[in-house]
């Protein structure tokens, strides 16, 4: 055998070999919640209620295990049932401010949300919002935020939004989990979505309440996992369906 020849099988061998790990890892990481890029959308049958739910990584579900069932917005489309179309336009590490390093309203997934037509929106944006070099204070959230909502409010479609508190975040040996404050979320954002609830005449579902005593249902401090998620889903229909 020439060596042109041998040289041809080895790189054959390494190409079969990537080709082989790309199809294995990215389906596991898919299935993970750790491909946040990534968005599926459900097509609204006639008839059906259409919910976006909007927000960060909380609301993508990232490092849920078994995503594609278990991330809150597929749990609360399971439990609302076939009249409901539920659509999860979460996008991890994104904020609320429009001069944070990775603004919502910068990404096309936003404009997704607005042009689904939502009847129900249920939103959570905050947590990234809390990290050095993000946070501008409580008015400046408040402001940045009540525009994001308006921007739903504003749709003819929409009958219905729901505001979310972030869930806690705990320190993982010492440190802020991916530099998100426990102190900002617990001590001005939590307030400032109350705040912004009641001046919105927004119904309000308390996470960082439901969450409080559970530090155990985030592996990496700041996610839940999908007993985590499941709990949110079911604030969130109850919340629809009172």
């Amino acid at each position: 055998m020439t060596n042109k020849k041998k040289a041809v099988i080895a790189i054959s061998a390494v190409l079969a070999f990537i080709i082989l790990a790309v199809c294995i890892t990215v389906p596991c990481l898919y299935e993970n919640g750790l491909l946040g890029d990534i968005h599926p959308m459900k097509k609204a049958k006639d008839g059906q209620v259409r919910v976006a739910c909007v927000g960060d990584s909380l609301t993508y579900g990232l490092g849920v295990e078994h995503w594609t069932k278990n991330n809150y917005p597929a749990r609360l489309g399971g439990m609302l049932g076939g009249g409901y179309c539920v659509n999860n336009f979460g996008y991890s590490g994104r904020t609320a401010s429009p001069e944070g390093d990775r603004p919502y309203i910068a990404e096309k997934l936003y404009k997704d949300s607005l042009s689904f037509a939502p009847e129900i929106v249920v939103i959570m944006l905050g947590s990234n919002d809390s990290k050095d070099g993000n946070w501008k204070g409580k008015d400046k959230y408040i402001e940045h935020y009540v525009n994001i909502i308006n921007s739903y409010l504003a749709l003819d479609s929409v009958r219905e939004v729901y505001i979310m508190t972030p869930s806690p975040v705990w320190t993982v040996k010492g440190e802020e989990p991916y530099g998100i404050s426990p102190e900002v979320i617990s001590d001005q954002i939590v307030p400032a979505v109350e705040e912004i609830a009641e001046r919105l005449n927004l119904k309000l579902i308390d996470l960082y309440s439901i969450f409080e005593d559970k530090p155990h249902l985030f592996k990496d401090g700041a996610h839940p996992n999908a007993e985590g998620a499941g709990m949110i889903a079911s604030a969130v229909y109850d919340a629809i369906t009172a």
